[in-house]
């Protein structure tokens, strides 16, 4: 092990102060993860480290917090659930009647589990193809035709719901 992976190593407790710092009060329960994450990825990136930019401190830090903002990014496309009655019972007044929200049930049960893990997160969570992609182990330049697809299939079978 060289001198440099041991100098990440025996910085945990820096890893978790920045952590702290760069995550909303609303994330902090994250903070360890990802500082163990980002001691990971410190390590696995290690010879990206270009003394001439900047000390090897400053190098860990930014790398720590890009890796908060990431996680901060992916759990704010994440869809939240009101737990207030007032505002819940306005939620059944959404543009789609109740009649249309049985009918995409219907038609999402009736997909294949790959289709309809493509059409739910692609419009219901918004993920991109690259997070689609990891999320369900399929090649990126894949995900564009599947999910063409299943939003045909989607298309189709709600035509034919009644």
């Amino acid at each position: 092990m060289n001198q440099r992976n041991l100098l990440v190593s025996d910085n945990i407790s820096y890893f978790r102060v920045i952590t702290k710092k760069s995550l909303p009060a609303r994330y902090q329960h994250l903070a360890e993860d990802i500082a163990q994450d980002a001691m990971v990825k410190c390590i696995a990136k290690i010879d990206l480290y270009d003394s001439s930019k900047g000390n090897f401190r400053s190098w860990m830090y930014r790398l720590t917090q890009n890796l908060c903002f990431d996680t901060i990014r992916k759990y704010d496309k994440l869809p939240t659930v009101c737990l207030s009655y007032d505002i819940a019972q306005q939620e059944d007044s959404s543009d789609f009647d109740e009649i249309d929200k049985i009918k995409i049930r219907k038609v999402l049960r009736s997909l294949s589990e790959r289709d309809r893990k493509l059409i739910m997160l692609k419009f219901y969570f918004n993920y991109s193809g690259k997070e689609i992609s990891e999320a369900l182990g399929i090649p990126e330049r894949q995900v564009a035709s599947y999910f063409r697809r299943a939003k045909l299939k989607f298309k189709t079978l709600y035509g034919q719901a009644a």
